[in-house]
């Protein structure tokens, strides 16, 4: 499984800001209804996210590459990628992508890294 590190995020909620770096491990490659390549991932810490009046915590988001062309794959190096908090943890289990279970959060960029 690959480790990444997201350095940097933009258009994302205010807490999110704060939070970053933000570390994880990809878990499986889900299809979605318009691409095949999103990527579910686990948090090494959760993050925490105010919406709508309450705080939720994120264990679990789903990375997509944001440019065409490019895609998570072993060795991506350094990709511009989407991220959406999982928020339905039934997620992990289906075989495809429901947008429904998810809240898109934020643009940023994603290095791959190493066990440290």
């Amino acid at each position: 499984m690959s480790r990444f590190r997201i350095t940097s995020v933009d258009y994302a909620p205010g807490d999110l800001y704060e939070q970053v770096p933000i570390d994880g491990v990809l878990l499986r490659q889900i299809p979605g209804p318009d691409r095949p390549d999103y990527w579910l991932a686990e948090l090494s810490d959760p993050l925490k996210w105010s919406h709508d009046g309450k705080e939720h915590v994120i264990t679990h988001v789903v990375l997509a590459s944001r440019y065409v062309g490019q895609t998570i794959s072993p060795g991506f190096g350094k990709l511009v990628i989407g991220m959406s908090f999982v928020t339905d943890q039934s997620v992990l289990n289906d075989d495809t992508l429901d947008f429904k279970k998810c809240f898109y959060s934020a643009i940023g960029v994603a290095k791959e890294i190493d066990d440290e």
